[in-house]
Parts: structure tokens; sequence; C-alpha cells
């Protein structure tokens, strides 16, 4: 701390310095932004070796905002112009930038948006500006929902391979894709009330943003593709435009106007004060799998999707070690506990929201829910006074699974022969040669049982819901952050900044108390095996249930709908 002032008061120094020297700088009319590619929600924790040197930096939704209401605060700057290149957003990240494209709106900024190919979410995105422009020879692209399910029951058994499943109940289908061939009827419910959902909150924006009624957002929908001055006859853009037109058309022919990118004229902005250093919010993230032991992160984005291997992972150890740390610092005066997770281990998952349980007692604990916090993801969120979701945000799965890989046949197909010695009572998971006996199932069921209970009173004590209530909405069934608000299961619909309002409120801090990460007493990277060991290492996280560990996980196909 005696460093941490001087420190501090030559940042200021030469930040106000700075300042001062960029108010004879001309800033353009319109700034534009060009989003392609994904998204992180936050900014990313501080990186280790491996993490600067390997793949592109993802750049964060949190650092976006940022400049966009550095933008929004220049008198000389009339708007914002979006180009969107193929964004990969989901649909719950669409709708915080839609919160911020609105904010910046109410300031009296305008904000177009322009594209050669308006897809799902892209023009989700849209409808939130001033103004939608298309590329000559573009299109607004068929709008709506799909929730395609791959089923691969008969491929595994034409293997030698068959996974065993105990579960609280049917609706709990984060393996049905393993052990069916077809969709069973309450994921057939529930992706049925999960697309309404989706489908509403499109048509809703669309009512938002293109100043038409129910009836005509759903004819709007229903007539696409759009080509052309097609869309703009049907209300569903403004103006078809070139990229190259744009300085005329916000202009004149005359008198064009002055459009320049946020890297090129980023210095025309004055930048915020540092804050002082001492007290600060604290960043704790579940971000992936929940797994028992450390954390770990991908070195880099993979070239090709390989969800085996480059899963970002959270450990109850390392967690808990982040957690006990801000405890113990009395500069942390609030925690943020960031959320994107489907859900993972149980032990692990309970051995995180007791730890949180413990900070929330001291210090202000608001939960912010990104694209999924579903089942061990929800779980955590338990711990918190305040849970923060976006209308989209997967949510729920309350419930218990646990299977075993029942591999006998694949064996026997690659010649190999196992044989087992063993000493006491049978494991009733350690065994790949059979499913389970009848007897096994329902000591099975009383294990994920007995830990679904505990999943049950968490909920209920954490949203002072009656436990027959949390029943009714749990049983594995997964709702969208929209539905889990009515349900009592998040307490406020929003963004980053809705949380830290919250946190801010609670703790009696000022807007410009610093957001800062936990660090990991000792930073980890994901596990790269052998080439020898690639169908092992997979096989393993396959099975990574099987040692008799119950798995609180959502259906991993809804983390972000197909378009």
């Amino acid at each position: 701390m005696l460093i941490a002032y001087p420190v501090y008061i030559l940042r200021l120094f030469f930040t106000i310095a700075a300042n001062i020297l960029k108010k004879g700088l001309r800033p353009p009319e319109y700034v534009t932004f060009t989003l392609h590619g994904s998204y992180t929600d936050l900014r990313r924790p501080p990186e280790g070796f491996l993490q600067k040197r390997l793949g592109p930096r993802e750049k964060s939704l949190q650092e976006l905002t940022m400049e966009l209401k550095t933008v929004a605060k220049s008198s000389q700057v009339k708007g914002i112009i979006f180009f969107l290149n193929k964004p990969e957003l989901s649909l719950s990240q669409v709708q915080s930038l839609a919160r911020v494209i609105e904010e910046i709106r109410a300031g009296g900024k305008e904000v177009i948006t322009w594209s050669t190919i308006y897809d799902t979410l892209s023009y989700s995105l849209a409808t939130a500006g001033n103004r939608i422009l298309l590329q000559e020879g573009g299109v607004v692209y068929t709008l709506g929902f799909a929730s395609r399910q791959l089923h691969m029951k008969e491929a595994l058994a034409w293997c030698g391979v068959e996974l065993d499943v105990v579960r609280v109940s049917p609706f709990k289908s984060a393996l049905d894709r393993l052990i069916r061939s077809d969709m069973s009827d309450e994921v057939r419910e529930m992706t049925g009330w999960l697309m309404d959902s989706y489908y509403q909150q499109l048509i809703e924006a669309i009512i938002r943003g293109r100043n038409l009624n129910e009836n005509e957002a759903n004819a709007l929908v229903e007539n696409t593709p759009l080509f052309g001055n097609k869309a703009v006859e049907a209300g569903a853009i403004d103006k078809v435009v070139n990229a190259e037109d744009l300085p005329a058309y916000l202009g004149s022919k005359d008198k064009p106007a002055r459009l320049a990118s946020w890297d090129e004229c980023k210095k025309c902005f004055t930048r915020p004060l540092p804050p002082p250093p001492g007290r600060y919010i604290a960043i704790l993230r579940v971000q992936g799998n929940i797994v028992d032991g450390k954390s770990s992160r991908p070195p880099g984005r993979p070239p090709l999707p390989a969800p085996f291997i480059f899963n970002e992972q959270t450990g109850d150890l390392s967690f808990v070690s982040q957690a006990r740390l801000a405890l113990r610092d009395r500069r942390v005066r609030a925690v943020l506990l960031f959320i994107d997770s489907g859900g993972g281990s149980a032990a692990s998952s309970e051995a995180i929201t007791s730890i949180l349980g413990k900070l929330a007692a001291k210090k202000p604990l608001v939960a912010l829910m990104g694209s999924v916090a579903a089942s061990g993801g929800y779980y955590v969120a338990t711990a918190a006074s305040y849970i923060v979701a976006e209308q989209a945000t997967i949510t729920g799965s309350i419930g218990v699974i646990a299977a075993k890989v029942v591999n006998a046949r694949l064996l026997e197909k690659l010649l190999l022969n196992r044989e087992t010695i063993e000493r006491g009572k049978k494991d009733l998971f350690a065994s790949q040669d059979e499913p389970f006996t009848e007897e096994e199932r329902i000591k099975a069921l009383g294990f994920i049982n007995h830990i679904y209970e505990l999943f049950l009173k968490r909920v209920a004590d954490s949203r002072s819901l009656d436990t027959g209530v949390v029943k009714e909405v749990g049983g594995g069934k997964v709702w969208t952050g929209q539905q889990a608000l009515e349900h009592g299961l998040v307490d406020e619909l929003g963004s980053l900044e809705t949380a830290l309002t919250r946190l801010r409120r609670e703790a009696g801090l000022p807007d410009n108390t610093p957001l800062i990460d936990i660090p990991y007493l000792r930073r980890d990277t994901a596990p790269l095996p052998s080439t020898s060991g690639w169908i092992e290492f997979a096989l393993s996280n396959l099975n990574q249930f099987q040692d008799g560990k119950a798995l609180l996980a959502g259906p991993p196909y809804f983390h972000r709908p197909i378009t």
C-alpha cells in the first residue's frame, strides 16, 4: 500500500495531462466498430505464459462496452456504426450488448448497424439500433430458432459401448444423446418451451426496434428470407446501401460524414481517471466444466472443434483458494460471482457453494450468469444474495445424474482382456463389464437422491421457496432466464452493469470502484496428451463420472441455439 499511492498519483497525473492534450483533437462524426468472431463476457483474467502466446486474444463485451461508453460521452460524435461481420455471439450476449445500445440511444447518440447478411442473432442485435442498413445484394436471412439433437446410442452399440445412467428424472437429459436413439417426450416438451421463449424474445425485440405490432412482427419473420428492397418494403431494414456510400448517405454528396474506426480514432477521446488504490470488487469465475481438483484453461483456441480436449474447467481446489483470498483481503468490499457453466461434479459444486456461503456472510455477493448457468452452474449461484441473468441465459436443470460406461464388448472387438481382483464391498461404478444390477441401481438411485435433496434444500433456502415449489421447477428441467425469473430462480434480468449497480449499492461503494480478478495461487493450463493418449484422454472425459461421482450437468445442446 505504501507503494500504491505514489504509483496512483503518477498515473493520475499522466492521465490528466494526456486528457488535456487530447482536447485539441477532433473525433469523427461517426465511430465504427466491426463485430467479428467470438467474444467473452468479461475481460480475460491474468494469463500465464502459454495463454499469452498461443492463439488470438478474444475481445470481451466488457471491454467493448467501455469503448462504446467512451465514444458516447463525446459531444462531437453523432453516432456509432456497427459493421456486423459474422459475430459469434450467444443470444444472451446479444441481449447484453443491446442494453448498452439502448443506453447510448437514450443519451442522444444514433446507433446504426450495417451488414451483408443478417441472421437471427445479428438481426436481434440490429433491432436495438436506430437504423438497420443492408449491403446491395445482401439478405435478411431466415429468422427463427432450432435445437438439433444428435443421438448416438446405435453408433456406440456398434462400437461395443453403452452407458448405464441413473438420474432423478427423465428431464435430466444431459446424457440422452448417448443413451437414446430419439428424443424423449420430456425433452421434446422442454425443448418446446425453450424455443417458445427464444422466439417470443425475438418477436419482442422486433416489436420494440421496428415499431411493429405483434402480428406484423410475426409476419416479418414468416416472410424471411428478404432480399434488397423487399426487406425495406417489409420494414425489416431502413436502406440498401454499400459501405463505400455510407459517408454520403449519412451526410451529403457535397459534405460527406466523417467516419473512422475505434482503433483509428481512440486517441481523440479522454481516458477515465484511474481509481484510487484500496478497496475493490473482486471477480470470482465459475466457467466451463466444474471438476474435482485444479482449474485449467486451454492455451489457445483450437483450429477445429475439440470439445473433450480444449474445455475450460473450474476446479474446487483452485476456486476455494481464490475465495479464501477474497475472504481474508480487507480491500475486497464486495464479490461478483460470474457463472458460465453447464455444471459438473456434484462434490466440487458443493465445495464451491460452501466457501461462497462463508464469503457471502462477510461481504456482499451477487451472481451474474452468462450464456449458461445450469445444474452445477446454478447450484453455486445459490450462495449469492442476488442473482442476475439475461433473458436467454440457460439456467435451472436442478437435478442429479450418474452413469458408467459399459465397454466390455468394445474390448472384445479389440481383442483385449480385462481381469479384476477385488477385496471388500463391490464398487457399484467400478465395473465396466456389465450394467447395474437391480440392487445396484436402487443403491445408486439412493445415492443421487441424497444429493438431489441437498440441491433442493440449497435452492429453497437461497430463494426463500417451499421445497415443493422447487421440485416443480427442478427434476432436471431447463429454463431460459426469462422463465427462471418467472419461477423465482433469479432476481433480475440484466447484464454486468446491473450486477455491479446492485453490488455497489449493497456495499456502499462509488461508481469508480475497480473490478479485479482474484488470482489463482498457481496458474494452470489444460493438459495436452501425447499422440498415443488422445483416444484415452477423450474417453476419460466421456467417462468422467464412472467412479461413483454424481454429476450436476445441464444439456450441452442448449448452450447456444442454432439458427
